[in-house]
């Protein structure tokens, strides 16, 4: 008798789902074999409808994504002349400490004011090479130190490009100002 209940339930649940075929001049009975009469056409589109539905949600997400990395690269070229000179003037602020407190202490050094022209160039590749260091009034040891440590420590920037999208080499001037 237990059979027979479950099997009056997988009969209303069958055709309550909708996966009977619409007979309208049949019968179903307990003795009936229900694989004959589940139509799987039904649920073969409702499957590929959920895989559809699955897919378009995949793909919507991706797109998002996309859209998402777009914005994000779009944000962060914008940034990089931005990113140059915020580097450049956090490493040159640094730099100025730098001498200030460790080379212009030395004794190599007279009293006064000293202006550092500072000729520069940064390669295709960002790498920033110093051309020439002077200083007026003149002081060897004052040049030499800021040449060093420029060269030890300067920055890698993102190279100037062409109208044409390639990099190229740029020449730059800065005045950095030293008193003792």
């Amino acid at each position: 008798m237990v059979s027979a209940v479950g099997a009056q339930q997988t009969l209303k649940e069958a055709l309550y789902g909708g996966r009977l075929k619409n007979d309208s001049g049949s019968v179903v009975k307990k003795t009936d074999d229900l694989k004959t009469k589940i139509d799987t056409s039904q649920k073969k589109t409702e499957e590929i409808r959920a895989k559809d539905s699955i897919a378009k949600a995949v793909v919507k997400e991706d797109s998002v994504k996309l859209e998402r990395i777009k914005e994000n690269v779009v944000v962060a070229s914008k940034e990089i002349a931005k990113d140059n000179n915020t580097v450049w003037k956090d490493f040159m602020d640094k730099l100025s400490t730098d001498i200030r407190t460790e080379v212009m202490t030395s004794k190599k050094i007279k009293d006064g004011t000293y202006s550092v022209l500072l000729n520069y160039e940064i390669g295709v590749d960002g790498h920033v090479s110093v051309i020439s260091v002077s200083s007026d009034p003149s002081n060897s040891f004052l040049e030499s130190q800021v040449k060093e440590r420029i060269t030890l420590n300067a920055p890698v920037l993102s190279p100037a490009v062409t109208a044409t999208g390639k990099p190229r080499k740029v020449s730059k001037k800065q005045v950095l100002t030293f008193s003792k």
